[in-house]
């Protein structure tokens, strides 16, 4: 009986996990330099951050300390 060969992206996914043998590549936050999957932009379309190295608050907290 002969051998056949699987076909090579069924090769490639057995000894890496991807169909073309190569790792995937990710978005790379551009302040923080952290692959996320989610940037932010600002209204002009810039990316000022990413889900790592923004955070959110509440607005009435923030703003409390400028009130006083």
């Amino acid at each position: 009986m002969r051998d056949i060969p699987d076909h090579p992206v069924i090769q490639n996914c057995e000894r890496t996990g991807y169909p073309d043998g190569k790792d995937p590549v990710y978005p790379i936050c551009p302040v923080c330099g952290c692959a996320s999957d989610t940037f932010y932009k600002d209204k002009y379309g810039d990316i000022f951050g990413c889900d790592e190295c923004v955070t959110t608050v509440d607005a009435w907290e923030a703003t409390s300390d400028e009130r006083n």
